[in-house]
């Protein structure tokens, strides 16, 4: 099985899909497969908008923050598929 996670697109060979998908939480049915990153970053997003409203930080602020964080790792994801 080929891994898509972002670790193996920056070249990590250690880091297996599967090994994503335990730690997140995510189902085994995204491994091997491109989705794994979207639904990644999706979930790393709700984690940080949450922990930004944990330390007190406005709406409107923590969701200006993790949609930062989230397009940042999206940008980076097609930049690695795009320039392997």
């Amino acid at each position: 099985m080929k891994n898509h996670n972002i670790y193996a697109l920056r070249g990590d060979t250690e880091v297996s899909d599967v090994d994503v998908c335990t730690t997140l939480g995510l189902p085994l049915s995204l491994a091997g497969t491109p989705g794994i990153n979207q639904a990644a970053i999706n979930k790393m997003y709700r984690e940080n908008l949450a922990g930004y409203q944990a330390r007190g930080i406005n709406p409107d602020e923590a969701y200006k923050l993790a949609g930062k964080k989230r397009g940042d790792a999206e940008q980076e994801i097609r930049d690695l598929i795009n320039n392997p």
